[in-house]
């Protein structure tokens, strides 16, 4: 995630109620997840920004109300605000020093028109005029973007209480225990980009003949069966936890090393992020 300038800003026109999360938080002399988790507990939420660029960004859109419907999406330039799931996402990426921006989701709005009828005693049709409504779907972004940034809104700033006068050190200072690093190296290699849990499922279940529709309805099984407390065995990886998603349950699956212990907790794997990986394997 880049972090923008306001002179940058203001020449593109993108100025506006927004302010970059990353620059709140040095004037603040605190980490940006900790500002980012104190305004989601305001009620506040976190925003990303898509400025100008050469290349459209490419997102993939779906509707929460027809989970098996997706398509290519062209993201404009501007602010956009990230799903709950996303912003618990965001907040944990920045706690360990992650700025990537795959597989995150934002909420998009369109204007609609629906058309109105209504029908008289004597079967006589009155066409009425169109009933405006606004239609909202979700965008998941498919591929790492270094130029997108999270912003906050201003407003939501000014809610913060101040910042501690006394600030204790970050953990990174203090050396941790062998079996604390080894953990940690552990769960740095099977969540990044190239070691995520369902590529090595992946991998062994396309070497036994199994169909990509089936794989990933056995995976929701797993989830369902495991439900962030049951630990279970996933092929090609080992023991894992998972669970479905409350809101999203057909088409994103979330997974931990530890078992669960809050509704939006562990990483995202969404269906778009399953097929994409299906294919490069």
């Amino acid at each position: 995630m880049q972090k923008w300038n306001t002179i940058f800003s203001e020449e593109k026109g993108l100025i506006s109620n927004y302010v970059i999360l990353e620059n709140v938080a040095d004037e603040r002399g605190e980490p940006a997840a900790k500002v980012a988790r104190t305004l989601v507990r305001l009620g506040c939420d976190l925003y990303l920004r898509f400025g100008p660029s050469r290349e459209p960004y490419i997102g993939e859109n779906f509707f929460p109300e027809h989970p098996t419907v997706e398509m290519k999406y062209k993201i404009d330039p501007g602010d956009y605000t990230l799903t709950k799931e996303s912003q618990e996402v965001v907040i944990k990426r920045l706690g360990r020093g992650d700025t990537t921006t795959e597989g995150l989701t934002v909420l998009d709005v369109s204007p609609n028109e629906v058309s109105q009828k209504l029908v008289l005693s004597c079967d006589e049709v009155v066409e009425l005029d169109p009933k405006p409504e606004v239609l909202k779907f979700q965008i998941e972004l498919m591929e790492q973007d270094d130029s997108i940034c999270v912003v906050v809104n201003s407003d939501d700033v000014a809610k913060l209480p101040p910042p501690s006068k006394y600030q204790t050190a970050p953990v990174s200072m203090y050396p941790a225990p062998p079996e604390k690093k080894l953990f940690e190296n552990s769960e740095e290699e099977t969540t990044s980009g190239k070691r995520k849990p369902h590529t090595f499922y992946i991998a062994t279940v396309k070497k036994d003949g199994t169909k990509r529709g089936d794989a990933w309805n056995k995976l929701k099984r797993l989830a369902s069966e495991s439900k962030g407390g049951k630990q279970i065995d996933l092929s090609g990886f080992g023991k894992i936890y998972l669970k479905r998603d409350r809101e999203n349950s057909e088409t994103v699956l979330r997974y931990k090393h530890t078992e669960f212990e809050q509704p939006d907790d562990g990483n995202q794997i969404t269906k778009g992020a399953f097929d994409r990986a299906w294919d490069k394997t």
